[in-house]
């Protein structure tokens, strides 16, 4: 049985928070330098900001071949040159928190609890999920759920190995006692990306503070504002 529980989970997390920002920005340059699709592009309206992020703009070409200035977003060595607007918006701020709450609809500082709660959860739920997927080539479906972890699922495309025990000996519930909500529709071999959430406290899609839906591709966010 893989083991995986929310003890461990939680001391990846602290690891994550506690470890701080430990490069500056000129290591955040070399990284932008070597990610470059264009080695002699152009920079503009470079900045830094909150917890080691340099964000600008690099010369690039449109489809057409055509020159064009495209964002980019680097964290901590790491460059992003394809940031979503979530991405400019939240990383590329003088207020990350602030930005933050204005994107998702929430109050962090309010919420940190039941946040730190959910990403603990995702964290329990990534690392069952990655080997389900790494021993059967797909992660568990839509109508499978996230209950393909804890039993062979008998409907959809069933797993090519199981081991004994399963992947995980139970789903934890949201902080309000609710299931995550887990998407993962398959698409002709190509590796798809499952989408697990919170629907928050009143267990509905959308909504503000307590209600407001926590994705798992929040958690990028997340971790950025708890190490600042």
């Amino acid at each position: 049985m893989h083991s995986f529980n929310r003890l461990t989970a939680l001391a990846v997390l602290t690891a994550i928070v506690t470890a701080g920002c430990a490069s500056g920005a000129k290591k955040n340059e070399e990284a932008l330098a070597e990610a470059m699709p264009n080695k002699s592009s152009g920079f503009r309206n470079m900045a830094t900001y909150p917890g080691n992020v340099t964000c600008g703009e690099y010369l690039d070409r449109d489809f057409q071949g055509f020159p064009e200035y495209k964002a980019f977003v680097v964290v901590d060595t790491v460059a992003n040159m394809r940031p979503s607007k979530l991405d400019v918006q939240i990383f590329c701020s003088d207020d990350p928190k602030s930005a933050l709450n204005e994107a998702l609809s929430i109050d962090f500082d309010e919420q940190l609890d039941s946040i730190l709660s959910v990403m603990t959860d995702f964290e329990v739920l990534e690392q069952p999920l990655l080997a389900y997927e790494k021993e059967n080539r797909y992660f568990p479906w839509t109508e499978q759920g996230l209950a393909a972890l804890v039993s062979p699922a008998t409907v959809g495309n069933p797993p090519r190995n199981f081991p004994e025990g399963g992947y995980l000996s139970e789903i934890p519930s949201d902080p309000w006692g609710q299931p995550y909500d887990y998407v993962c529709e398959p698409f002709a071999g190509v590796r798809i990306m499952y989408k697990l959430q919170s629907l928050g406290a009143d267990g509905k899609t959308g909504g503000t503070g307590q209600d407001a839906d926590l994705k798992y591709s929040h958690v990028k966010y997340f971790r950025h504002v708890v190490n600042l």
